[in-house]
């Protein structure tokens, strides 16, 4: 556990033989794959947005079919099999994230504002199962998260031009678990064989980043 500082080579500079990390420590490795979602500090380049979160129960009902409103705010529900709903909406601007991961702060005016959302475009209601209150019990859980995303929105997907035997793959945005088996087996791809077999990674190679600067 820790953060890693830099990439160790042998005497020669020429074979990657481990991680350092910021504790001095070095862990063995031929290969490193930086893919650290908004913590993955490459080129200055790779920005988090926040999103807030509410776990709202719908029991006794199991809804069984997202919703991405269009007014109320604009909040969007996914239902889960658990009678609950996953409720989000109204993002923070993008930033350099500079909370650490599972310490981010959870504001209760966006949380508020998630809920008095929901219930507002679910038809209000006091949470009694009918289809009115359907949205309208209190939170079981209050969390929020950084989406990570890169500063022309495009993921950031290659091996590093400057660092032998070092890959990224981060910045996937809203995306990540839709895009995230096909990144994983282009990745796995390009380490093992030298190249992806199955994605074009051209447009998203993250030298294009080499010489941008945003702060």
């Amino acid at each position: 556990k820790g953060k890693v500082a830099e990439a160790v080579y042998d005497g020669k500079g020429n074979t990657l033989i481990g991680a350092k990390l910021d504790d001095g420590t070095t862990i063995d490795a031929d290969i490193l794959l930086f893919a650290c979602g908004p913590w993955t500090k490459l080129y200055d380049c790779m920005l988090g947005v926040k999103y807030h979160s509410a776990i709202i129960p719908t029991r006794p009902r199991v809804l069984n079919q997202s919703v991405f409103f269009h007014g109320c705010g604009d909040p969007e529900v996914y239902p889960r099999s658990d009678g609950t709903a996953y409720c989000t909406g109204f993002p923070d601007p993008a930033i350099r994230v500079t909370e650490q991961p599972g310490e981010e702060e959870v504001r209760e005016e966006a949380i508020d504002q998630i809920v008095n959302a929901v219930r507002e475009a679910s038809g209000g209601g006091s949470g009694d199962g009918d289809v009115g209150g359907v949205l309208g019990n209190e939170p079981e859980l209050k969390q929020s998260c950084y989406l990570p995303t890169t500063v022309d929105n495009l993921p950031m997907i290659g091996e590093l031009p400057d660092q032998k035997r070092c890959f990224v793959a981060a910045g996937h945005g809203c995306w990540g678990i839709l895009l995230g088996p096909a990144t994983g087996e282009a990745m796995a791809s390009l380490m093992v064989n030298g190249k992806s077999d199955t994605v074009d990674l051209r447009a998203f190679r993250p030298e294009r980043f080499g010489n941008m600067k945003i702060f």
